[in-house]
């Protein structure tokens, strides 16, 4: 069923972008484009985990009910989650340099897509 599972999501993931990068127009807009989807699965993926961990670990805050070792995995878990965070969003600064780098524009802006600028 594991086996069955991750071939699957491999397949949903993959095959879509298979099929974009068929329509690119040239290199660096493939290239590009692969960035994007990459920057885009890293956000989707990274913050879905931070902000299950960060409930899960205030959830265990909440219930601790007194108890110090409770209270302090807790802590823990939300510290865990936190720079969780910040790793995510180093993801997406890097991979933003890396497209200001294919395309040339000296820069990077993690809320839009870069490679708009490449189509004609």
């Amino acid at each position: 069923m594991k086996k069955f599972l991750l071939v699957f999501v491999l397949v949903v993931l993959v095959v879509p972008f298979v099929v974009s990068a068929q329509a690119a127009t040239s290199a660096v807009t493939t290239i590009c484009n692969v960035l994007q989807i990459a920057k885009t699965i890293v956000a989707a993926v990274g913050f879905g985990i931070v902000v299950i961990l960060l409930i899960v670990a205030g959830i265990k805050y909440m219930t601790a009910g007194g108890d110090d070792s409770k209270a302090g995995d807790a802590k823990k878990g939300i510290i865990n989650g936190l720079i969780g965070l910040v790793v995510v969003v180093a993801a997406l600064f890097i991979i933003g340099i890396a497209q200001g780098l294919v395309i040339d524009v000296g820069g990077t802006n993690l809320l839009t897509d870069p490679c708009e600028a490449l189509v004609p």
